[in-house]
């Protein structure tokens, strides 16, 4: 998470959070007249298509201004089908486009990006997409530096996205579940879509079952280029069958995994691990240009050197996840001076612990139940994020039309704990202090190690208030702090007992079966990392996916939402807002309530950073 650096994600509805994501691209604006906003940087000249546009926000782009940011660790890889945490998510959304996306302002409407526009059919389920003719993709090399030949964006492209999605050992599992059947009865009708070409600038995406969201999941999904990812290191076609395992094996480990080629407003130029990434205006941009000339991540684990660096106007833009810094900043010399800018603003996620359900001792619901009871949230709240968060009680967000109103969170109760375990048969047979049961003729400890995120002080925290907690139950917890790269190979291994993690969700309706269908517990690299199986949650699933009616889509969401919380297999801890600065010279800067709540290509500034990196 950025917050926290770990939340678990999909670019759909549903993220593993890790930095803050910021700029995707717009349609292009018309060109400036003399009644319009003057450019924020004067000396911009019109050397290139780009430079003669004006950007999202109503200024024409800067010769030479680099913005700067920061990421904490680096992702395995930037591949946007198949990374599934949100450093790479953030890079990926400035250089890759999707067919529309959603208005930030009002998340509901979709506006044309590589299509200017579409129909959809009701009766036969399919969407007729028309695209952008003239987009170029970016340009790329292969590994031995002889250039690729350029390219234009075509439906050729779309279809070779939605193959390898569809390829069953594309490691894209978060994704392809959003269109999978559960009741398909061979191969052949697997998937629930169908994508076809029917010339170079139009596509047929045929759904073969109603699906509540597939306006989302055919119009948002991040397009990639076919004359790129199709081919190895040497330029020569991986496979010509893009549903065969031999392509699925080049595919996962491409060469291209570690650089970016898109058609977006930005241009990858570097990834340097553990040092930066590297972005830089891309001048045949079809859109509205990006502002800043360049984009430089720096690569910078240690959040307190975050915060200085930002305090000292060597970053653009940070986030300050623990609440006590935040606050404690407000005196700071350059926040009191105007050169930064404290905000804090709301974002669509939540906080967990999760439970590795393989382990016997996470079986019984008893024992989650009184883990529930045992975790003062609210003491966490007040104390370790200042009151900058909200309670959560089960797996979709307060005040959402998902979330069962009438449900509240698992209170605080120490004795209730205890009553609890007592009952499931947990008790300390040893005089140890830890209690003990035996589950199929084998004696097992309540003990267990939980995964925390090591970079983050407030998760250090939040794990010590849980070792604590649990001593006073009789249930021994191990603290065991881990680098983001392992968290991420331990969750795919299930190589864990507990972890402390984060979803970030949407405040649009979102799709339950990517976490919660026991269909993918036995998956490794999906999003049900801790194996959780309900055959009624999968019913009421499978039947919401296949409701196109709203009214009746709210009653089977606080259905799924109360056996949710019924089973506890995560302790449901918190929603909380995001806090961090931004140097005064960033104008334009707007919060919004969906992912990633603002956004960069609007804006822009009047005292350049001119950089050499």
């Amino acid at each position: 998470m950025s917050i926290a650096r770990s939340f678990l994600l999909t670019r759909g509805s549903i993220v593993l959070l890790v930095v803050l994501g910021l700029v995707g691209c717009r349609p292009a604006s018309e060109p400036a007249t003399d009644n319009q906003k003057p450019a924020a940087d004067s000396s911009a000249q019109a050397e290139s298509p780009a430079m003669d546009r004006l950007t999202a926000g109503g200024v024409k782009p800067a010769k030479d201004d680099t913005l700067l940011l920061s990421y904490a660790n680096d992702p395995d890889t930037i591949n946007p089908l198949t990374a599934n945490d949100t450093a790479s998510f953030a890079f990926q959304r400035q250089v890759y486009e999707s067919l529309a996306e959603s208005e930030m302002s009002d998340p509901d409407k979709l506006l044309p990006a590589l299509a200017t526009d579409w129909e959809f059919d009701e009766k036969t389920l399919t969407y007729t997409i028309h695209l952008r003719k003239g987009v170029k993709w970016h340009p790329m090399k292969l590994p031995n530096g002889k250039p690729l030949p350029k390219r234009e964006f075509t439906s050729r492209d779309v279809k070779f996205t939605f193959d390898c999605i569809l390829n069953p050992y594309v490691e894209a599992a978060h994704t392809r579940s959003y269109y999978e059947d559960p009741e398909a009865e061979g191969e052949a009708d697997r998937y629930k879509i169908k994508v076809s070409v029917v010339d170079d600038y139009t596509v047929k995406i045929q759904w073969t079952k109603p699906y509540f969201m597939a306006d989302q999941f055919t119009l948002e999904v991040p397009i990639i280029p076919r004359h790129v990812f199709s081919v190895d290191e040497n330029g020569e076609p991986i496979s010509f069958d893009f549903s065969s395992k031999e392509f699925a094996d080049g595919f996962n480990n491409h060469w291209a995994n570690n650089q970016m080629c898109g058609t977006g407003p930005m241009v990858f130029t570097d990834w340097t691990r553990d040092s930066r990434v590297v972005l830089k205006r891309f001048d045949d941009y079809w859109g509205a240009p990006f502002y800043f000339s360049q984009i430089v991540y720096r690569c910078i684990p240690n959040p307190n050197t975050v915060i200085q660096k930002g305090m000292q106007g060597e970053l653009d833009q940070i986030g300050i996840p623990q609440k006590d810094k935040f606050f404690q900043l407000k005196d700071n010399s350059s926040v009191k001076e105007g050169k930064v800018r404290l905000v804090d603003y709301e974002y669509p996620g939540y906080r967990y612990i999760g439970y590795n359900l393989r382990r016997k001792v996470f079986q019984d619901q008893k024992f989650r139940q009184a883990m529930a009871h045992a975790v003062p949230v609210q003491k966490i709240i007040d104390e370790v994020f200042e009151g900058l968060a909200i309670r959560v009680a089960g797996p979709f967000l307060p005040g959402s039309s998902q979330a069962d109103p009438s449900i509240k969170p698992i209170p605080y109760d120490l004795d209730r704990a205890r009553v609890l375990l007592d009952e499931a048969g947990w008790k300390d047979t040893d005089a140890d202090g830890v209690r003990d049961k035996v589950v199929d003729g084998q004696k097992i400890r309540a003990e267990f190690e939980i995964l925390i995120y090591s970079d983050s002080p407030s998760f250090r925290t939040i794990g010590e208030i849980v070792k604590e907690n649990g001593r006073k139950i009789g249930i021994e917890v191990k603290i065991t702090p881990v680098k983001w790269a392992l968290f991420l190979q331990k969750l795919r291994k299930w190589d864990f007992d507990a972890a402390m993690l984060g979803w970030a969700t949407s405040w649009r309706k979102s799709d339950p079966f990517q976490i919660w269908h026991g269909s993918q517990a036995d998956i490794k690299d999906s999003s049900n990392a801790i194996g959780y199986r309900n055959p009624e949650v999968d019913r009421l699933i499978e039947e919401l996916r296949v409701t196109m009616d709203t009214e009746k889509q709210v009653e089977l969401f606080h259905k799924i939402f109360r056996l949710i919380y019924e089973d506890q297999p995560y302790t449901f801890l918190f929603s909380e807002k995001r806090t961090g600065a931004i140097d005064s010279r960033i104008e334009n800067v707007k919060f919004y309530r969906i992912r990633p709540c603002t956004d960069a290509r609007e804006w822009y500034s009047d005292r350049p950073r001119i950089i050499s990196e």
